[in-house]
């Protein structure tokens, strides 16, 4: 996909002459917060880049995406004004994490429930099934450029509520009209953050000037993790 103002290319091509960031989606445990099965987290968490520059993002564990919040998606905007959406296709998609009646619905062709027949009145070709491909891994990594100087928050959509949010800071410029320290004044959850990643994007660790003077905020510099509790869950 590319964009006026912020483009963004899924593909392996590092684009010439660009400061190429890389960003990974991680699951790990024990988790810091008893409200999660584990820690899903983008690595790292804060991050001051340049215009122009080049996230990298890669899904070195499954199932994850990175998502602006933006009016595009029903949400607050929490990017720039002018900036286009960004959303990256489900990385690193892994078919043995899907249940199978989710891949395959029942009633949605192959075989009837007395295992006869599909939709169509024919019989199945067991011997076709068992040559059928299996399905692919998705891509693992997804690029896109940034242009226009200001504070972008991103989310995982799958893992937003367990706090998977990251926020870039795109030159110099820190101040946000959606900013704040405290998850209370945020926007309603799903117009603003959903869960714990109310908790995430209000951690001292990611104001925008500590981003710019750290230039990189890992997720074990985060407050509500490195204090071993994660933080409390602050829904409205």
């Amino acid at each position: 996909m590319t964009q006026e103002d912020d483009g963004a290319d899924d593909g392996d091509t590092q684009p010439t002459g660009a400061t190429v960031h890389d960003v990974e989606m991680l699951i790990g445990g024990p988790p810091t917060n008893p409200e999660r099965p584990a820690d899903f987290f983008f690595q790292p968490t804060g991050l001051h880049v340049q215009p122009g520059d080049v996230l990298r993002v890669r899904a070195s564990t499954p199932d994850h995406t990175i998502v602006t919040y933006h009016p595009a998606f029903g949400m607050q905007r929490r990017v720039p004004t002018g900036v286009d959406p960004i959303s990256s296709p489900v990385l690193g998609w892994d078919p043995a994490t899907i249940p199978g009646d989710m891949i395959d619905p029942p009633g949605e062709g192959g075989e009837s429930e007395s295992g006869d027949e599909g939709e169509d009145g024919m019989g199945t070709d067991s011997e076709t099934d068992e040559e059928s491909p299996t399905p692919t891994l998705r891509p693992q990594e997804f690029l896109f450029t940034v242009r226009t100087p200001g504070v972008y928050d991103f989310l995982c959509s799958p893992h937003e509520a367990f706090g998977m949010a990251m926020r870039l800071v795109v030159g110099d410029v820190t101040d946000a009209p959606f900013e704040t320290s405290d998850p209370s004044a945020l926007a309603e959850p799903r117009a603003g953050p959903v869960g714990l990643a109310r908790v995430t994007l209000t951690d001292p660790a990611l104001e925008p000037a500590a981003i710019v003077e750290a230039g990189t905020v890992l997720w074990e510099d985060l407050e509500s993790v490195s204090g071993g509790a994660g933080g409390e869950s602050s829904s409205e």
